[in-house]
């Protein structure tokens, strides 16, 4: 009972993170569970508690969902690697990047956290990227310039959000920037005007 209740606490955080960025508050929390404020401290000590008990949940289903994906024996490289970053946590829709930055700024000790655990997602990617050098589906690539290429895409998200002045979630802003690779990647692609006849 306790688990189930620690669990609907997280997934509610995640979705006032959603909404509010840091600024929700654990009285709202409280109040759209139908529980206690007394209940909420009863399973965590603080706000700071839950907020990145709910992000390292999230991060955790991601990261199960990449092993399910790169196990999958049905799917094209190509799809893989466009899932990668369409990966969605069915406990929350959209994680809005804003806020999750909001969020980072007022917990600067979660930041280095997060990056330490999402190494191993970073790892798993890696993986599928050699895949796709040993498959027949694309041209060599370097595989070392793409990985630096899409960690500068996502460490530079917030930059981009403010110079097109829009939000999305993470996994939508990467899967617009691997799709735009992949198009100069892929083998049948089609010929451009800038490609050497052989």
């Amino acid at each position: 009972m306790a688990k189930d209740i620690r669990e609907r606490i997280l997934i509610e955080a995640l979705s006032e993170i959603n909404c509010r960025g840091s600024d929700f508050h654990m009285d709202d929390l409280a109040r759209d569970l139908r529980i206690s404020k007394r209940t909420l401290y009863e399973h965590f000590s603080s706000k700071q508690e839950i907020v990145r008990e709910a992000i390292y949940s999230l991060m955790a289903e991601i990261h199960e969902q990449h092993m399910k994906l790169l196990a999958d024996t049905q799917m094209t490289t190509e799809e893989k690697i466009i899932g990668f970053f369409n990966v969605k946590s069915p406990n929350i829709k959209v994680l809005s990047v804003r806020n999750m930055n909001d969020l980072l700024v007022k917990m600067p000790d979660l930041c280095s956290e997060l990056e330490e655990r999402s190494k191993k997602d970073w790892e798993l990617l890696e993986q599928l990227l050699n895949k796709a050098l040993q498959s027949k589906e694309f041209k060599q690539f370097d595989r070392f310039l793409l990985m630096h290429m899409l960690r500068s895409a996502a460490d530079d998200i917030i930059e981009y959000f403010n110079e097109i002045d829009h939000d999305y979630s993470f996994s939508e802003y990467m899967e617009k920037c691997i799709r735009i690779i992949l198009y100069g990647i892929k083998k049948d692609r089609g010929q451009s005007t800038n490609d050497t006849k052989a």
